[in-house]
Order: structure tokens, then C-alpha cells, then sequence
């Protein structure tokens, strides 16, 4: 069994618990289908929110696969690309 990591985007538009269970059924969709682990989102006040995503090392999330299914459940989209390195496979 690979290894797992965490990436870390960040995104703004998810601020409260009700934008939180939104974003998370959007993105529990594209884990299912590409094998992704947990996600959690980590709000701040005056600060981008966090999401960290569980993964097999060497496959990390792609933003843009990230960002459209965050934008399908509202008005959240991704800011940044993912903070860690996990390889240059991705899962989509």
C-alpha cells in the first residue's frame, strides 16, 4: 500500500459550516472517482481558507479538477496551487 500525504489548497468563498458541507459533498463526488482520501476544510477568520486533502504519495490532486468541483457547489474556487509536492502523477 503507497504511502499517504497531505496537499493544501486554498480557497475563498468557504467560510461557514453550511458552505463547508456543501464543498465537501462536491468534492467527495471527484475523490470517489479518482480514488482521493478525506478532505477537511480549516477556516480562519481574516485569512484563506485551508482545505487539506489525503492522498497516495505521488498522486496529487490537480487544482483545476479541485477548483470546478468546489465552483459546482458555489461561489468557492481555489487561489492557490497545492502546497506540498507529492510527484509528478496526478489523479483527476
Amino acid at each position: 500500500m503507497a504511502p499517504l500525504t497531505s496537499s493544501c489548497f486554498l480557497v475563498e468563498g468557504v467560510t461557514t459550516d453550511r458552505d463547508t458541507k456543501k464543498a465537501l459533498q462536491s468534492l467527495y463526488d471527484v475523490f470517489a472517482a479518482n480514488g482521493l482520501g478525506q478532505a477537511t476544510f480549516e477556516v480562519v477568520p481574516d485569512e484563506p481558507t485551508r482545505l487539506w486533502i489525503k492522498h497516495k504519495d505521488g498522486f496529487a490532486p490537480r487544482r483545476e479538477t479541485i477548483d470546478a468541483a468546489l465552483a459546482r457547489a458555489g461561489k468557492y474556487r481555489v487561489i492557490s496551487e497545492p502546497d506540498v509536492d507529492t510527484g509528478s502523477n496526478h489523479a483527476d
